[in-house]
């Protein structure tokens, strides 16, 4: 049922990966579930640190739709399986989480009631445990979201296994008076509440308005609150909502655990001395593991205002070590290059474990990344396939140590939709590739995970709605933190034992490869210690790396560890001395070193000696004589060395 690849990769661009991984791959794209007229939506991707993820999305089933979920385990995808089995009304507004182990945690609204004769929803959420092979029992998350209009929830999940949802709900109703007084055409009364599931139950932390008693913008897909969660847990929400004068600008709250701090503005008021009176929307915030946060968002331009056309904003929170972490440093635009009078789509930004961050959206139709650190914005990099279609939010997601992925909707060579998909790696490498799934269309949503590994998944929803497919691409990396072992110091070559710990990835399980001064040895499958063949190793230093290739083909060769062998006693030199009448005796080791006390020289006329390594002795007569040197080095391997020496 899944068509192949619209493309594939398009470029690699003249920048060599890191020497010591290659065969990272953006891998064919996997159609998950149709196409079919049964695909009603998709809901988004999540990836736990270890690799493990999945994908949620809505399916038709006897007419109702209901939450499927393929989990992402071992670098497969697993057969779809339903979420909300115990629910027999229609399904909206799914979203996914992922924590380490392939456990896995969805929310989605569903009605319970009605009201007037409408249909009042209920946000509800349910888990499937590491291992488990069915989601348990629905917990309700909020018991009353009205309607369910515009609840545009985004679930973030943390290691831990703790995650939070935001969400909105409308509760203006269709002919009703609204109870306060609207501030601009369209507004609604609403709401935006988050809720806190701390691995057991979730828990309701409220409405996080700045102000209740203001109205809100009618909701789209592009003034939707967002929320990021870092790997400890701690995070932060970001939301629009209008002040008191009707303009609508951007707000954040941090968030640890179950607790919310105080409201804090995001937005810019002001360009210079000249005020902004248009709405900024389009919110996107990322967290690193030490808690600064980076906030994007798109700032609209009508005419008189002091910007020339729409621009996207950066605003950063600190994490409260480098600087102060109570307040937004100031919004800065990201991208003073982009043309005036640009269209600008709406921003995804995400931060990587050393503050780096990566800002990507659509300018005129070219993607445009930004960079940047905790001290500022770096430039911007016009580079890959266009964008194409409708406005679909690009997606971009950056590795904890540099690098990422971002994707975004396009076409191929042939002018027929496709998927841009764009893995930048830590090293400056790149590649990119125009991926598509399914029976080809339009790309309708997407949405991109990563994990802890620098590896990502790009999920997406491909087709019209009547004949659409759940399609998602794996951008791999190779294998991670490779462990390998050998002795300390000097070895004898019976003792040269090398030892490895399983590697980091999700394209497991991996194969290894010892590599002996430059030269594979075979290893066993499955094997993680290789005893060293003593037939191969002289004595002296040798280098020994491990080779690590993962089910997609990609590899990474660790540093070389030193390998010290030595497998010979100390070397004995016995020479004339003293005019022919006396000899002279040397020791030496070039590998472990000569164990002094062991040494015995017996000097065949009845004298000896001891614990040293030089000697020297006169003989009393002329003659013929053996010259005994017994000797042991460091490693106890010892050695007797017997030699006539003639004297006058």
């Amino acid at each position: 049922m899944s068509a192949p690849l619209l493309a594939v990769a398009l470029a690699a661009l003249a920048l060599a990966l890191h020497a010591g991984a290659a065969g990272a791959v953006i891998l064919p794209a996997a159609t998950i579930d149709g196409p079919s007229q049964t695909i009603l939506g998709f809901g988004g991707v999540a990836m736990a640190e270890d690799g493990t993820g999945g994908v949620v999305y809505l399916k038709r089933v006897e007419g109702v739709a209901h939450v499927f979920v393929s989990r992402y385990l071992d670098g497969q995808w697993q057969a779809p399986i339903r979420v909300d089995g115990g629910e027999p009304f229609a399904a909206g507004w799914p979203r996914i989480g992922a924590a380490n182990g392939g456990e896995l945690v969805v929310v989605w609204a569903t009605p319970f009631a009605l009201e007037n004769k409408r249909p009042i929803e209920e946000l509800l959420g349910a888990t499937l445990g590491p291992g488990a092979a069915s989601f348990g029992q629905a917990m309700i998350v909020d018991q009353n979201i009205r309607e369910g209009i515009g609840t545009s929830p985004d679930l973030a999940m943390s290691s831990t296994g703790q995650a939070d949802v935001v969400y909105r709900v409308v509760e203006t109703e269709p002919g009703r008076v609204a109870t306060i007084p609207l501030l601009h055409p369209g507004d609604v009364v609403g709401t935006v509440r988050v809720a806190h599931f701390n691995g057991e139950r979730w828990s309701a932390l409220g409405p996080i308005n700045r102000n209740s008693g203001i109205s809100m913008r009618a909701p789209t897909a592009a003034n939707a609150p967002q929320i990021a969660i870092g790997p400890t847990g701690n995070g932060v929400v970001v939301w629009q909502e209008p002040e008191i004068a009707g303009v609508a600008r951007i707000w954040a709250r941090r968030l640890f655990g179950s607790t919310l701090d105080y409201v804090l503005p995001v937005s810019a008021a002001t360009v210079g001395s000249a005020p902004i009176h248009d709405d900024a929307d389009a919110p996107s915030a990322a967290v690193s593991l030490l808690g600064e946060a980076e906030v994007a968002y798109r700032q609209s331009a009508s005419p008189g205002s002091p910007l020339p056309g729409p621009r996207i904003f950066v605003n950063m929170l600190p994490d409260g070590e480098s600087a102060s972490g109570a307040q937004f440093q100031g919004a800065i635009i990201a991208d003073p290059t982009v043309a005036a009078g640009a269209a600008i789509g709406p921003p995804s930004i995400d931060i990587d474990s050393k503050q780096g961050l990566r800002l990507l959206y659509d300018g005129n139709g070219a993607p445009r990344f930004v960079e940047g650190t905790d001290l500022g914005l770096s430039g911007t990099l016009t580079l890959g396939p266009v964008f194409a279609g409708a406005e679909v939010s690009a997606a971009s997601v950056m590795n904890p140590a540099g690098g990422g992925i971002s994707a975004w909707p396009s076409t191929n060579g042939q002018g027929q939709p496709a998927l841009a998909v764009r893995e930048d790696f830590p090293t400056g490498a790149v590649q990119t590739a125009l991926v598509g799934g399914g029976g080809g269309g339009p790309i309708g949503e997407l949405a991109v995970a990563r994990s802890g590994l620098g590896d990502g998944i790009v999920a997406f929803l491909q087709g019209q709605l009547g004949n659409a497919a759940i399609v998602a691409v794996h951008a791999s990396a190779p294998p991670a933190q490779l462990v390998l072992g050998v002795p300390k110091g000097w070895a004898k070559p019976s003792q040269a034992i090398a030892t490895w710990t399983p590697v980091l990835t999700s394209d497991g399980p991996a194969s290894y490869t010892i590599v002996l001064d430059g030269h594979r040895v075979p290893t066993p499958v499955g094997a993680t210690r290789l005893r060293l063949s003593a037939r191969g190793l002289g004595s002296g230093r040798h280098r020994v790396q491990l080779l690590a290739t993962d089910i997609a083909g990609g590899s990474t060769l660790s540093a070389p560890s030193a390998l010290r062998i030595d497998g010979v006693p100390p070397t004995v030199r016995i020479t004339r001395s003293r005019g022919g009448h006396g000899v002279s005796v040397r020791i030496s080791d070039a590998y472990s070193g000569v164990a002094t006390r062991a040494v015995g020289v017996s000097f065949g006329d009845g004298a000896r000696a001891r614990a040293r390594t030089r000697f020297s002795h006169r003989y009393a007569r002329g003659g013929v004589y053996t010259v005994t040197v017994s000797v042991r080095d460091r490693l106890g391997i010892s050695g007797v060395v017997r030699q006539l020496v003639s004297v006058r």
